[in-house]
């Protein structure tokens, strides 16, 4: 993410309203979301919002410490996640690698759209986009390009 997005008042403004979400929301389950990239990336917490809006418990292990471990919880999260959103039409702009990888960006789109489709009672703010710098090898050669998500 280019520095100057991450200064954006609309942009900290929707991270700290999905923050202030997923802490309502696991209040009971005692998580406190302080940090997305640092506290997301693992699948616990996903798990656990997953398991509270949809009504249902999902078969993963509780804990896993492995890097493996992690990332297999995570792709039963997402694929429950995409099972649920699938039949909506939305665009997936998130996988394993780069939730584990903390990609802030992907991150944001999962929740947003978990937010969208459980209905959340939360005020997102509108019209937010972050540029992205995007690197590439090339013959060679480091190239960048700005995106605008």
């Amino acid at each position: 993410i280019d520095p100057t997005s991450k200064e954006d008042a609309k942009f900290k403004e929707l991270i700290k309203v999905l923050i202030d979400w997923i802490n309502d929301v696991l209040v009971e389950e005692r998580i406190i979301v302080k940090q997305l990239e640092e506290d997301v990336y693992d699948g616990q917490v996903l798990q656990k919002l997953l398991e509270k809006l949809a009504g249902r418990k999902l078969n993963v292990a509780e804990v896993t410490q492995s890097e493996i471990g992690q990332k297999q919880k995570l792709q039963t999260v997402l694929e429950a996640v995409y099972d649920l959103l699938r039949p909506h039409g939305w665009t997936i702009k998130w996988s394993v690698d780069l939730i584990h990888g903390k990609n802030l960006v992907s991150i944001l789109h999962l929740l947003v759209a978990m937010a969208m489709h459980f209905r959340a009672t939360i005020r997102l703010p509108e019209h937010v986009s972050v540029q992205v710098v995007v690197v590439k090898k090339r013959e060679g050669l480091l190239q960048t390009a700005h995106v605008t998500e």
